[in-house]
């Protein structure tokens, strides 16, 4: 896949994704739901977490569509294996405890098998952390990760589906609160599944199927990979305004893991496809998001991945539409070694950095929970 210049294959990530989910069984109860549509909260079960005293208008308080009224979200993608069981909430709290807080946002991948923790979600790991008070984000796959198969974009507005994504659609709408929905992240790179006109065929079918059943606390992330070889086609892949809430993007600073020599620092590393989008008006309005970002360490300076986090508030107060950045933590979309490492807590400098930005009152939403 390529970003901004470099090149890595999907297909490695994609991989690791589908050995990164564990089969589970859906949660029997839900999560409570929210007050009115301005939140000083989410619903929990947790005694530790309570709403703050906020005023409209104000920090503190979250749209419909979960935009912070000031700052960012902070958010991982931690992912399970079979070394921990397969647990998804522990994969995600083992990373809080080495950073001292709880992420606002909690990414997980899911397929279209519409069975276990693949795809029969939210799932029970989900549903608690839901009642904890983070916030999911689903990126929803056109594929079967256990058979290893992938669905065209044809398949899906078919109607050969529906019985998938209406079950999808039930479950988020039982979870009685707002959560992130992305359908086929990245479709760019994606050229067995069909055209960018299939794809905007295929989100629109899912969004419009989301409507009929009721499901109106989906809230739609549109992703992309946001490198420039493509800036020509992002206007063909976007479902249109009615069809998208948020816009995100997933940039990363590969450094030698893809074959560069550049350190691009957080702010070049996130600037060049949100200057895109200002001048393409394309989502104009809408909050932004880095749905993946993350960086590599520098074998010359291992002071240097410490100091990126350490500079990744002060990015995202330089581009002030981003509302929410979540790190992609994970070695699976590159291969490790080293001189190529980019997960957050591959040694103890780098955890320092990334716990510092994380304490930054920019990205600690008055908004409840130990964070």
């Amino acid at each position: 896949m390529a970003r901004h210049g470099l090149h890595r294959s999907t297909r490695t990530r994609t991989a690791h994704r589908r050995r990164a989910i564990a089969v589970g069984v859906v949660g029997g109860s839900v999560v409570a739901g929210i007050v009115a549509t301005m939140m000083p909260l989410l619903a929990s079960d947790d005694p530790s977490i309570r709403a703050p005293s906020a005023t409209a208008g104000g920090c503190g308080w979250v749209s419909d569509k979960l935009v912070p009224s000031c700052g960012a979200w902070w958010g991982m993608y931690s992912p399970a294996g079979a070394a921990g069981g397969w647990d998804h909430g522990k994969a995600v709290t083992d990373v809080e405890t080495q950073v001292g807080r709880r992420f606002d946002i909690v990414h997980r991948y899911h397929d279209f098998s519409n069975a276990g923790s693949n795809g029969a979600f939210p799932d029970a790991y989900e549903v608690r952390q839901m009642r904890e008070g983070r916030l999911l984000f689903f990126a929803w796959e056109s594929r079967d990760f256990s058979a290893g198969t992938t669905l065209t974009w044809a398949d899906v507005y078919s109607g050969r589906h529906d019985a998938t994504i209406d079950a999808v659609a039930g479950r988020i709408r039982a979870a009685g609160v707002p959560v992130f929905l992305g359908f086929d992240h990245e479709p760019e790179d994606e050229p067995t599944k069909g055209s960018d006109a299939d794809f905007v065929r295929a989100w629109r079918y899912v969004h419009d199927r989301f409507a009929t059943a009721g499901t109106t606390n989906a809230v739609w992330v549109w992703t992309m990979m946001g490198w420039a070889g493509h800036y020509s086609r992002y206007a063909g892949l976007y479902p249109g305004d009615r069809y998208v809430d948020w816009v995100a993007y997933d940039p990363y600073n590969f450094h030698v893991c893809n074959g560069s020599t550049v350190w691009k620092s957080p702010s070049t590393t996130v600037g060049g496809f949100y200057d895109w989008l200002d001048d393409s008006g394309i989502g104009a309005g809408k909050p932004r998001m880095l749905a993946e970002f993350g960086t590599n360490f520098n074998s010359a300076d291992l002071g240097a991945k410490r100091r990126w986090f350490q500079e990744v508030p002060a990015a995202l107060r330089a581009h002030p539409k981003i509302k929410a950045a979540i790190y992609f933590n994970s070695a699976g979309m590159t291969s490790r070694t080293a001189s190529c490492d980019m997960t957050m807590n591959h040694d103890a400098s780098a955890v320092a950095g990334f716990a510092q930005a994380g304490q930054d009152p920019y990205l600690r939403q008055p908004t409840g929970g130990s964070r």
